[in-house]
């Protein structure tokens, strides 16, 4: 029987990473990142080498997964466009997976016994991507909606009792701020995702169920609107 090749991408942060997994058995097969703002100069390139080195061509693709955001604007353009890409020539299910939710997964790997996991991604002029997750059985289970909000304010939204468990660009370049809102309730970890693993895990319960996106419709979950200049004249 031929095995089920996934390519997962993620370019939600200025680190892009991308891995070929095996569906039936979740197994990583390769996996590259590269660090860039836009993406646009290695994200392809990136493509070619984890399938090549995974013994697939991109026509023999069972499914694409691609981190939905929120995150960059543009890596998220980038990413999808080269998903989509890909997808749409050969017929190839597309699935997409919010950014925090994978990187609320890797933060269990690091921090399993905290109360509340928030992944918090840098959404550019002075505020956060954020949402809380209850590690409920060793996985992540979703308890808000995506806040796009001030690092000061996060104590107004994020749940009253319990730790919170920072993690990702937003709890880095934040982390005096978020200290200073919350106090000893507090505590980071040092977490390198989204990754392309937890994108993919999650793509492939969906893949499973016969959950695929719409390539005519599907859009990347930008958090809020474009910033929009009139052009110089």
């Amino acid at each position: 029987m031929k095995q089920k090749r996934l390519l997962a991408l993620e370019t939600s942060t200025p680190v892009a990473r991308v891995g070929v997994f095996d569906i039936d058995g979740g197994a990583c097969l390769a996996e590259a990142s590269a660090t860039s703002e836009r993406h646009s100069s290695n994200l392809l390139r990136l493509c070619v080498d984890v399938t090549a080195r995974a013994g697939v061509a991109l026509s023999e693709l069972a499914a694409i997964a691609c981190g939905a955001g929120p995150g960059s604007f543009t890596g998220l353009r980038v990413g999808f466009a080269v998903a989509k890409g890909f997808a749409l020539p050969f017929g190839i299910p597309l699935m997409t997976v919010s950014s925090l939710q994978a990187l609320a997964r890797d933060m269990v790997a690091a921090d399993g016994d905290a109360a509340w996991l928030l992944p918090c991604l840098d959404a550019g002029k002075g505020q956060i991507y954020a949402a809380a997750f209850a590690p409920s059985g060793g996985a992540p289970e979703r308890r808000s909606e995506d806040w796009v909000v001030a690092p000061v304010a996060i104590a107004d939204v994020a749940p009253g009792q319990g730790t919170l468990v920072f993690a990702g660009t937003g709890a880095v370049r934040y982390r005096a701020a978020l200290q200073d809102a919350l106090g000893a309730r507090a505590r980071f970890v040092d977490v390198a995702g989204p990754s392309a693993t937890s994108v993919a895990a999650y793509a492939t319960e969906r893949f499973r169920q016969g959950d695929f996106e719409d390539l005519n419709s599907v859009v990347p979950a930008y958090g809020r609107a474009p910033d929009i200049t009139r052009p110089k004249r």
